[in-house]
């Protein structure tokens, strides 16, 4: 289980538009101080995004932030350019260039990315423990949607999981997520808005270019979800307020919608605080 002030009930995710070439360094900057202005202090990327231009921003942006303020949340396993490998020695490398890229001499949260529950081998789940006594990791974890969860509510080493949270998952899933909160861990809910109503306009600027772009390939791939008759905003609300949830991942390029998953999270930085 997570017990940091700066562990945010909502977090924000750097990836996506903040990870594409076509994305601007200073409106992730903007987006990232506007966060820590709104107490959302808890902050999600990875390696893998924009082969480690997501870290590299973020590491950037919090330059100017004091790192006891942010909870800082990295991934290893699927590695810059996109090839898994999840022996020690490549998630360690993984973790070393991953806290080169971000500035710091610590992640808050290392969590896998997307093991098979075969690759969670006792020889990596002591390398991983023996980051922590080194001071470069606080805290172990997984992230996934499948058998790995079942794996990693048996990992006493596993502090937290992240996975999937919104009302599209099956009995299963569900079923999954109860495991690891019983065994003490802490859940941390993405892709919340699946299945939310969300229009498809022309781009008018870069960050909705990457939205429209992938909008159109998750039509072509027929990866768009059924629709769950929510609103961004309801699903979100949904997710803050499940009783699984320890905190959400958001993904936002507008201020206007960060001070209101603000609001919705109750968080007191926010305006609907002041």
């Amino acid at each position: 289980m997570i017990d940091s002030p700066a562990f945010s009930r909502l977090g924000f995710g750097v990836t996506g538009p903040h990870a594409s070439i076509i994305g601007s360094n200073t409106k992730t900057r903007e987006l990232v101080h506007a966060c820590v202005a709104h107490g959302v202090t808890l902050f999600d990327t990875g390696p893998a995004y924009g082969v480690g231009r997501a870290e590299t921003r973020l590491g950037e942006a919090l330059r100017e932030v004091p790192r006891d303020k942010v909870f800082v949340c990295t991934k290893a396993g699927v590695h810059a350019g996109g090839f898994r490998d999840f022996s020690p020695g490549a998630v360690e490398m993984s973790l070393k260039d991953s806290l080169e890229r971000l500035k710091t001499d610590h992640v808050d949260l290392l969590l896998l990315h997307g093991p098979a529950p075969e690759e969670l081998t006792d020889k990596l789940i002591r390398h991983l423990e023996a980051f922590k006594v080194r001071g470069m990791i606080r805290h172990l974890g997984i992230c996934g949607r499948g058998p790995e969860l079942e794996a990693a509510a048996r990992i006493s080493a596993m502090d937290a999981v992240m996975a999937p949270l919104n009302s599209e998952l099956t009995t299963q899933e569900i079923e999954r997520l109860e495991n690891c909160k019983k065994a003490g861990q802490s859940i941390i809910g993405i892709e919340v808005m699946k299945g939310a109503a969300k229009s498809a306009r022309i781009p008018l600027n870069a960050s909705s270019a990457w939205y429209f772009a992938r909008h159109i390939k998750q039509v072509a791939l027929g990866r768009t979800a059924p629709p769950s008759g929510r609103s961004p905003q309801e699903a979100l609300s949904w997710a803050l307020d499940h009783p699984l949830s320890d905190s959400v991942i958001s993904l936002t390029t507008s201020l206007t919608h960060l001070d209101a998953n603000a609001r919705l999270a109750g968080l007191e930085g926010s305006a609907s605080s002041a």
